[in-house]
């Protein structure tokens, strides 16, 4: 094996479920179960290896561009913030974050497992604006916490994605942010202590991403398998995948899907990720175009279906008290936007989105998710925008067309792509409002020419 696998053990007990107890219709209902249920994981490995290709373990890497369109390892990225990022190999020992002080802006570090979910936070929400060292330690580890540590986050996997988020207020604000970011610092506990560093461990290899939306839809388990003993399972999640062995889906081991329920097992598949395709545009109720973010969201406990098409529309996202991310596909009367058309996004007087941090709009190309290229280089407006023109009555109306508008209305203007479009309304730090569901949401009004 290519990892240091206690789970081991685990892919042998899982093996004591029967392929022959299945017949058809049975596996075929399985491995669509087992797609369901492993996505999110895949779909996490592709940042995961892309990082661990360019950077090495335990290195924190934090770049002062705002991402875009280029930008393709992860689906619905943000254009607000400076984005830090870091593998965390906790197998051998924990890992020591040190964050300096950070006034006027938010800042927040995000930690996700194995399965997508979000470990505790830190930042301006979580744990305030002042300097702070925090220890983040795997299931595997139960030393002493030294002093001088303002907490410890623990998680269930040996393997940590770290995702920092630092506030750019616009164009002006670029440098000021970066030097933020020089303040950010990440170790292992041995070397901030001083202490002893634990027997090396042989190198930690994931597996090469292969593209979940397209191909087979089966390879997904093969990548499952090899990753899966690095997460600690609840007894709930051990009760799935033991009836998941029974068609090749095993922690640890190779996929080798039984003969005889091959062809079975590769439908089941098919029909999971098409179940999950369809998820992610139903995240939620859809109101008036849009769907608010599910109360769940970064603590999906055992709702794997909302897991997988979270992950599949705009993975990462952040527990509901730290941002809201509601989505629209569609316009006030239902139909799909169009980037041909034109259209107004309007927020009335009084309503512009109630946050303690910042909000923005963000546009992506229904295709690929992934930020649009346009001649002018904007991909979002929101609070922080230099240009915005608000209406006579305190009201704000974006504008989303393909060409450009007025002169006096381009500050206004998000540009839209060929073909259809979504629009994510971030919110950080929401307030009562937004996070109870009684705000309204603007409303997204087709332009007859």
């Amino acid at each position: 094996m290519r990892y240091w696998i206690s789970a081991l053990a685990l892919g042998a007990s899982l093996g004591s479920a029967h392929a022959t107890t299945l017949d058809q219709p049975q596996a075929k209902a399985l491995a669509q179960e087992a797609y369901v249920f492993a996505y999110a994981t895949v779909e996490h490995d592709k940042v995961l290896s892309a990082i661990a290709a360019r950077l090495p373990f335990n290195r924190l890497y934090s770049e002062p561009r705002l991402l875009g369109p280029q930008d393709n390892k992860v689906v619905s990225p943000n254009n607000d913030t400076f984005y830090s990022r870091a593998v965390l190999d906790l197998r051998g020992e924990p890992m020591v974050l040190d964050v300096p002080a950070v006034e006027g802006r938010y800042y927040s570090f995000q930690l996700v497992d194995m399965r997508t979910d979000n470990l505790d936070y830190i930042g301006t929400r979580a744990t305030g604006n002042t300097a702070g060292r925090y220890l983040i330690a795997g299931p595997d580890w139960h030393g002493e916490t030294p002093s001088g540590f303002r907490g410890v986050i623990r998680s269930p996997s040996r393997l940590v994605f770290l995702l920092g988020r630092t506030e750019v207020k616009g164009e002006a604000d670029l440098q000021d942010a970066a030097n933020v970011l020089t303040g950010y610092a990440l170790a292992p506990l041995s070397k901030v202590t001083g202490g002893v560093a634990p027997a090396a461990l042989a190198p930690l290899r994931l597996p090469a991403y292969q593209d979940t939306k397209q191909g087979p839809a089966q390879a997904l388990f093969a990548t499952f398998n090899t990753l899966a003993p690095l997460h600690e399972w609840t007894p709930t999640e051990r009760s799935k995948l033991e009836r998941f062995a029974a068609i090749g889906v095993k922690p640890g081991a190779a996929f080798e899907p039984p003969a005889a329920l091959s062809e079975a097992i590769a439908q089941g598949a098919e029909a999971g990720r098409e179940h999950v395709r369809l998820a992610s545009s139903q995240v939620s109720v859809e109101q008036q175009g849009w769907f608010r973010s599910p109360t769940n969201v970064g603590k999906f406990g055992d709702d794997d279906l909302t897991r997988a098409a979270v992950a599949w529309r705009y993975i990462y996202a952040n527990d509901p008290v730290e941002a809201i991310y509601p989505m629209a596909l569609h316009d006030a009367q239902g139909q799909t936007l169009d980037g041909r058309k034109t259209y107004r996004l309007h927020f009335p007087a009084g309503q512009l989105p109630p946050v303690n941090a910042f909000w923005s709009l963000t546009l992506y190309d229904g295709k690929t998710q992934l930020l649009a290229a346009n001649s002018i280089q904007r991909y979002a407006l929101g609070d922080r925008s230099p240009d915005l023109h608000y209406d006579a009555d305190g009201g704000l109306t974006l504008m989303l067309q393909p060409d450009a508008p007025t002169a006096a209305q381009q500050g206004n203007w998000l540009p839209t792509p060929e073909g259809p479009f979504n629009v994510l309304l971030r919110l950080y730090l929401p307030k009562a409002g937004a996070l109870d569901g009684s705000y309204q949401l603007p409303t997204i009004a087709r332009v007859e020419p």
